[in-house]
């Protein structure tokens, strides 16, 4: 098993992989100037991938090219949804959006897909179609989220949206790294690992857009309910008889809201915070990482499940 000063190695050689890889693209496309991106943000699927092999009992070196495929397909997406969300903030920075509009932004997430196809490709022909597969999925749970603005979603639509938009890249992260680790037997209960950590992964996130400081978490807060989104906390908001009214009112309040008025979202978000439903979503994303236990108790290397368990722990309990 893997050391932390190990785990600190491995993150090092997968930063300076994305690293190359960007240093790869021609300047033109970008004006020169910053790289569209610049390696490794807080590295949770990395991490993940290096845990999960740990757990597994495989080599690291196979679990750093399937975190090098990850992050170059997460950070597509994040250049995507900047655009879509109109985000202007991205991990305390401008996003690529605000700084080349939105066409160049799109067209450079487009370009990322195929480099983390291609870097996929270099692991085998069936990695490369399994991710090609998981895009997909994600991009259908985007779509689904994007169709949902402004209107009254349920539980079983939003958690099949996450899964999709999110938990599918980390589901795609667990069976690969399981792939590579020679454990077929295995693949199914790493696949349930991974999508549960990238669903409660989901669903922390959507919390801190009701509880951060865009100077601490790195990005625009109060953006999500401002464009309509319907997370966690506010459908349970919704299920509560005693105040499904109000809060359907303060919805309505942000629909007709001109641009830039957050007041309707700063009561809102007070009200989910005060009546503890934030509090709530947490817990949910905890019960759902509590639930990959006994799956990762279940993995051959019992001496790495605490490191395993307590990374997927911190996910759901982060501020940033």
């Amino acid at each position: 098993m893997e050391t932390a000063a190990g785990t600190a190695d491995s993150i090092a050689r997968i930063d300076a992989e994305l690293s190359r890889v960007a240093a790869g693209i021609d300047p033109r496309l970008y004006g020169g100037g910053p790289r569209p991106f610049e390696g490794l943000g807080k590295a949770s699927r990395s991490r993940f991938a290096l845990l999960l092999s740990d757990a597994l009992g495989g080599e690291r070196a196979a679990a750093e090219r399937v975190a090098v495929c990850a992050e170059l397909a997460h950070t597509a997406s994040l250049l995507h949804d900047d655009c879509v969300d109109l985000s202007a903030l991205r991990r305390g920075r401008p996003t690529l959006n605000e700084r080349l509009g939105m066409n160049a932004s799109i067209l450079m997430g487009d370009l990322l897909v195929s480099l983390a196809l291609e870097e996929a490709w270099k692991i085998s022909p069936a990695a490369c179609r399994s991710l090609l597969e998981s895009v997909g999925k994600m991009v259908k749970g985007a779509l689904l989220e994007e169709r949902a603005r402004r209107r009254r979603t349920g539980r079983e639509e939003f958690f099949e949206m996450i899964a999709l938009k999110t938990g599918e890249l980390f589901r795609w992260t667990a069976v690969e790294t399981c792939g590579r680790s020679s454990r077929p037997d295995l693949i199914e209960a790493c696949g349930r690992i991974g999508s549960l950590a990238g669903s409660a992964f989901q669903l922390a996130d959507d919390v801190l857009d009701f509880e951060s400081d865009p100077s601490f978490s790195g990005k625009d807060s109060l953006k999500d309910i401002s464009e309509g989104k319907v997370t966690l906390p506010v459908i349970l908001a919704l299920e509560d008889p005693a105040l499904s009214g109000e809060v359907s009112a303060l919805l309505d309040s942000l629909a007709s809201a001109p641009p830039g008025d957050l007041e309707p979202a700063l009561r809102l978000a007070a009200l989910l915070r005060e009546r503890g439903f934030t509090a709530a979503a947490r817990e949910k994303a905890s019960s759902m990482i509590k639930e990959a236990f006994p799956l990762i108790d279940a993995l051959p290397v019992r001496a790495a499940a605490p490191g395993l368990k307590n990374f997927l722990l911190t996910l759901v309990h982060r501020n940033a």
